[in-house]
């Protein structure tokens, strides 16, 4: 069989990334339609969202060491297998509890990905300018999470069979996608040498070196800001187009999910030529001004209060991951070590976990406005205290030292 070229094996590589991504997000537009159909309650819609996350988080925790036993390739198979595996459950699925566990496997499936999928697409790289690798690895995420409201609005409004023909559909391509990555041949050998029975250890946090670790935590907190403010319209955004004078529908709420994604990555595209700094301040600045935004929409019933907070959290969004993969990606080159990486996810995965859990069980209790109050006044703490630290204690050494090597 024959190898085919980098260039190549690089695109099949990001489309099992993207494809991986899609399928985690294709079902955000369509707990709506759960709440509606199976007559759940949105608390239980968080716990289905967050079931998702868990998964994410039990496989960087215990699963992360499959990256340095086995080549990425390998890593990649077992991902997408267990991809299948969770949309095919997820379009069977007829309770809460059968839907929660295919989105654990999901999870899982997206936890082991993430970090090989970058090796992969470092090791493939085809193009001269190697600074941009890290940067075309957080586009490429953004854009499958993008498409996957996008098309599970579309495909939910349009089929027969609302929750279960747009998982059917995304599982075909996966399958497609599953036989293609049996065609990539990694390129760099295998260092570290662990035992089997070492894999279900529990995996601490990996830091980089002192002088890194100030800034491997601000970049952690501020994805995890990005992630907590995305994560509101995900899970919650069939429950605020309800509060507003629209008609609500799931390809309307796919879309408004999918703009912020879209946004994002064009986003990401305009800030190659500005310095990482200013792109991350004027990603947590951006991020503040949209979660307010989404609250004035919601107290004023204003819609077009709702498309500036689209508007700038996808913005927001797109920034600080940029600037975040940008120094992460550095960190990893520096010690040689991906499992910094995972450490990141870790703690930025966090923003789509607790945000989620509070707003959707406060939101029984106290409504709508003063559960997005509570989770804004949180973010603006978050957020001013990384302005604070980019200021007094980063920016002086940091900066001053890496860009004179760049």
């Amino acid at each position: 069989m024959q190898t085919p070229k980098s260039s190549v094996q690089y695109c099949i590589i990001s489309f099992a990334l993207c494809l991986a991504a899609l399928s985690t997000a294709l079902a955000s537009p369509l707990y709506a339609i759960y709440e509606q159909e199976w007559g759940v309650s949105t608390s239980q819609i968080g716990y289905i969202f967050i079931s998702y996350m868990l998964g994410v988080v039990f496989s960087l925790l215990f699963l992360n060491k499959l990256n340095a036993i086995y080549h990425y390739k390998n890593v990649i198979l077992v991902s997408l297998a267990l991809t299948i595996l969770g949309l095919m459950l997820s379009a069977l699925a007829s309770s809460v509890w059968l839907l929660g566990f295919s989105r654990f496997l999901i999870g899982i499936a997206s936890g082991l990905i993430t970090t090989a999928a970058m090796v992969g697409l470092k090791d493939q790289y085809p193009f001269r300018n190697k600074a941009l690798a890290e940067k075309l690895t957080s586009m490429i995420t953004v854009l499958g999470f993008g498409l996957g409201p996008l098309l599970g609005g579309v495909l939910a409004d349009h089929t027969s069979r609302p929750l279960a023909d747009p998982y059917w559909v995304i599982m075909i391509f996966s399958v497609l996608i599953f036989v293609s990555v049996f065609w990539v041949k990694p390129k760099f050998k295998l260092v570290q040498d662990y035992r089997l029975t070492e894999i279900f250890k529990f995996q601490g946090l990996v830091l980089p070196q002192t002088s890194s670790r100030k800034m491997f935590w601000v970049c952690s907190v501020a994805a995890l800001c990005s992630f907590g403010a995305f994560s509101l319209y995900a899970a919650l955004a069939g429950t605020f187009i309800h509060e507003l004078p629209i008609t609500a529908s799931a390809t309307l709420t796919g879309i408004s999910i999918s703009i912020i994604l879209f946004v994002s990555v064009f986003s990401q595209l305009l800030c190659k030529s500005f310095k990482e700094l200013h792109v991350l301040y004027a990603g947590l600045i951006a991020l503040l001004i949209g979660t307010v935004s989404l609250l004035c929409a919601e107290i004023e019933h204003n819609v077009l209060f709702l498309l500036i907070s689209i508007l700038l959290t996808g913005a927001g969004h797109g920034f600080s991951l940029s600037a975040a993969y940008y120094f992460i990606g550095k960190m990893m080159e520096q010690e040689n070590n991906p499992l910094i990486f995972s450490s990141y996810l870790f703690i930025a995965y966090q923003g789509t976990i607790w945000p989620v859990i509070l707003s959707s069980y406060f939101i029984e209790y106290m409504g709508v406005v003063p559960t997005l109050l509570l989770i804004a006044i949180m973010l603006m703490i978050a957020i001013i205290w990384l302005m604070y630290q980019l200021k007094v204690n980063i920016e002086p050494y940091w900066f001053t030292k890496n860009n004179s090597s760049r």
